[in-house]
């Protein structure tokens, strides 16, 4: 009998001491896991909202001085309090179902762009030839009424020249017909003269003097975008509407500039090409990129027919 106890006494000794042993392995374990929430403590709290240590991994640029690397954590961590302070006021403040069918719609939206923006990366094709242009132009002339008075003009940055050198360029953006001297040092191969205009006058000028400059030339534009920009005369207006060729001085912050307008017109007037090439470049692009989407969706409807993904049921109950 007492061998019997004995033997019990032993098996339940062995049985506690397992329990023990492996409740001991789930202590540790647990204390384990809090050990490790320990390595990363939160730094903010808002509402039950937390911040941790780990969200702060590699905002502050490597090399920042333990002052600059305190600034950036701090202003980081008030940003991220006052974008939570909002988005708990919102969540209390707007009703769930509407935030939730916002956030459906957004997504749908969000979707959809991105799905639209891969077809038109793959498909659409971005040149646009300028007989297109032109061919869109001559058929919607009267679409491209001016607004507002433009001109055409060609200008040179005279900033660093000399006087000497910026009187002689004054004179070429100014004149009108070939010098009397031009057909002695301008001729071809052929013995012939080389044609004159004023823009070959002024590079004339600047190929004798070494004066690397770019002569932009043919450029529209507003008056009123022109006369923001640049201190001109106070004549300007009336003189670049009234006389062809006028040339004159331009000056701002960036420096100084001789001009020349070549062409004035009018708001009400029909508005040049050149002026609403751009314009018309988007149209058509646009265009395109509406057929290619139109075409990519008409496939997809089809694909998804043809494999029965699509049934529309009859919403008319039988009578």
């Amino acid at each position: 009998m007492a061998t019997m106890k004995n033997l019990w006494g032993t098996v339940c000794g062995l049985a506690l001491a397992t329990a023990l042993f492996s409740g001991c392995n789930r202590i540790k374990g647990y204390v384990s896991t809090l050990r490790g929430d320990d390595r990363n403590p939160p730094v903010a709290r808002v509402y039950d909202t937390y911040l941790y240590r780990s969200d702060l991994r590699n905002i502050v640029p490597k090399g920042s001085s333990p002052q600059d690397s305190t600034a950036i954590v701090s202003r980081y961590i008030d940003a991220w309090i006052t974008r939570q302070l909002i988005l708990k006021t919102a969540q209390m403040n707007m009703p769930e179902g509407d935030l939730e069918k916002e956030i459906a719609d957004f997504r749908e939206l969000l979707l959809t762009g991105r799905y639209e923006q891969k077809i038109i990366s793959e498909r659409l094709d971005t040149l646009v030839n300028e007989s297109e242009i032109e061919e869109y132009y001559q058929a919607n002339k009267n679409n491209f009424t001016l607004d507002k008075d433009i001109l055409c003009w060609s200008y040179l940055s005279v900033t660093y020249c000399d006087e000497a050198l910026r009187k002689k360029l004054r004179t070429a953006f100014a004149r009108d017909k070939a010098p009397s001297d031009w057909a002695k040092g301008h001729k071809n191969p052929g013995g012939t003269t080389l044609p004159w205009s004023w823009q070959a006058g002024v590079e004339d000028v600047m190929k004798q003097a070494a004066y690397n400059a770019p002569l932009v030339c043919n450029e529209w534009t507003e008056l009123e975008t022109l006369m923001g920009k640049y201190e001109t005369d106070e004549d300007f207006a009336s003189s670049a509407a009234q006389k062809k060729g006028y040339s004159f001085v331009a000056k701002n912050a960036d420096g100084v500039y001789l001009g020349r307008v070549s062409q004035y017109l009018r708001r009400g007037s029909q508005a040049p090409i050149e002026y609403v090439r751009h314009q018309i470049k988007s149209i058509l692009l646009n265009r395109r990129m509406a057929e290619t989407l139109r075409q990519a969706n008409a496939e997809l409807r089809q694909q998804a027919e043809e494999n029965q993904k699509i049934e529309i049921f009859n919403l008319h109950e039988d009578k």
